[in-house]
């Protein structure tokens, strides 16, 4: 069960049923027609839970203009106490990837780790280490002398070249810039499709 502070907190601070009722499995899902999903989340030891963050309140101080990517958010978290802290676990669901994708979940991954901690100082808590994952169909990465469409490549602004296949997706990580470069672990999760649920993947945490 949740400590003193972190009940005061759930009870006192946050919006009721932002999460959910404490289980050691999660069935999480992706409703849109284009990309349904479904990844069946086992975790051990107390965690909280929190699906379609996307479509929940955060921080409402943050920038709205698109450049600046503040106002896009992932699919799911969970965080789970390791004994010391507690650890991040964010999840974007996709049908497919690209290049264009990844920079699109990238920006997904750094606003909603920002918001994230700032809900976890609510909470009392702190977090300790970060995992991202994203579920997909196919992998659709174009290399560099393939691609039809250069400025698909083209970095932001202020950021360096990167392939993302080989640098990152490849290599289980994702580098995200928050005013210094950040390098979290990331996992790709493959999913199956199902006629009738559409894509279906698990996870084990």
């Amino acid at each position: 069960m949740y400590n003193t502070r972190m009940m005061y907190a759930i009870n006192n601070f946050i919006d009721e049923n932002y999460f959910l009722p404490m289980k050691d499995t999660y069935e999480l899902k992706e409703t849109e027609d284009s990309g349904k999903s479904l990844l069946k989340v086992t975790i051990e030891g107390e965690n909280i839970c929190v699906e379609e963050y996307d479509k929940k309140k955060r921080c409402g101080f943050l920038r709205e203009a698109k450049k600046f990517g503040m106002q896009k958010c992932i699919d799911h978290f969970l965080l789970r106490d390791n004994g010391q802290s507690w650890d991040l676990y964010m999840i974007e669901m996709k049908s497919n990837v690209g290049d264009k994708k990844w920079r699109d979940i990238k920006a997904k991954m750094r606003s909603s780790l920002l918001n994230i901690k700032a809900l976890c100082v609510f909470l009392g808590i702190t977090i300790d280490h970060i995992y991202t994952y994203t579920t997909y169909e196919k992998e659709c990465f174009t290399a560099p002398e393939n691609t039809a469409d250069p400025k698909t490549l083209l970095p932001l602004f202020g950021e360096k070249a990167i392939n993302f296949k080989r640098d990152e997706w490849d290599r289980n990580v994702m580098k995200i810039q928050i005013g210094e470069n950040a390098t979290l672990s990331h996992k790709a999760i493959k999913m199956e499709r199902d006629d009738k649920i559409g894509l279906y993947g698990t996870l084990n945490i």
